[in-house]
């Protein structure tokens, strides 16, 4: 997050509240649409009741802060993304135990109320985003110069660092994958990719820019997979249920790459030279 500050001013927030239809879209798309998507797939492509209860407990969970980064890759909105990413992360304290609660009761039989830790989802939010970003915001207003240069080179760190992320969970969660993968990988990838394209033309309908459009894509299509793995195994204890969202995890980080590659090389097109 203090890389992604280093490109941020107040200004671009302003420009939010000047101009609320992307944050309309983006809580929109995440809040509504993506839970209903997934009881929509579920009704297609039905699941053993824990893990569709699994899946349930991912849609309604919030943004993971990797948008952010990968926000700033693409050359989308970092500013949309950063206060998507806050608003839910907030917003999920009510809206993830509420739609928890009802897929127990759907898919198990059971209506027993799931609630989070209000303090320490708040605390985390801040020291996770809050924090390192107005740090970084402070640094590039008074001193630009040395935030400029430090920038480029947390971008090239933050790049290698979530490389590693990726690969490391690959291979870490590689036996779930053969195990559960013919069974959930359909429902999951259904999830992922249809999110990002529900989101990408609701953001074009509304007349959205390509960096708008961006934001709100990766915004939808990372979810914060730790927070869905804890509620399903702490909370509701039943390990199994986190099976989607361990593949959810990889599956996002494919699409989220491709998000950026293809909008660096869109922004950034090859140059052929011309026959003589």
């Amino acid at each position: 997050m203090f890389t992604v500050g280093l490109r941020l001013t107040v200004a671009d927030f302003v420009r939010l509240i000047e101009q609320p239809r992307a944050m309309l879209v983006g809580l929109g798309s995440q809040l509504v649409l993506l839970p209903l998507l997934a009881l929509l797939i579920l009704s297609i492509h039905p699941l053993r009741p824990e893990f569709a209860v699994g899946l349930m407990v991912l849609a309604a969970s919030p943004t993971g802060i990797t948008s952010n980064l990968l926000t700033l890759l693409a050359g989308g909105d970092v500013a949309l993304s950063v206060s998507v990413t806050a608003v839910t992360n907030s917003v999920s304290m009510l809206t993830l135990p509420l739609i928890t609660s009802a897929a127990t009761a759907l898919f198990l039989g059971s209506g027993s109320l799931v609630s989070l830790p209000v303090l320490p989802t708040l605390g985390g939010v801040l020291l996770t985003t809050g924090l390192p970003l107005a740090a970084a915001m402070l640094l590039r207003r008074f001193r630009p110069a040395p935030a400029e240069r430090l920038a480029g080179a947390l971008r090239r760190v933050a790049v290698a660092i979530f490389a590693a992320i990726v690969l490391g969970a690959f291979w870490s969660q590689a036996p779930q994958m053969i195990e559960y993968g013919a069974e959930v990988g359909p429902a999951v990838a259904a999830l992922n990719v249809g999110i990002m394209a529900l989101a990408f033309l609701w953001a074009r309908l509304m007349r959205l820019d390509d960096r708008r459009a961006t934001a709100i894509v990766l915004e939808c299509g990372l979810r914060n997979a730790a927070t869905a793995i804890t509620v399903c195994a702490v909370l509701l204890g039943n390990p199994v249920m986190v099976v989607p969202a361990i593949l959810y995890a990889l599956v996002m980080n494919v699409t989220a790459v491709g998000v950026v590659l293809a909008r660096r090389r869109l922004r950034d097109p090859v140059c052929v030279p011309s026959s003589p």
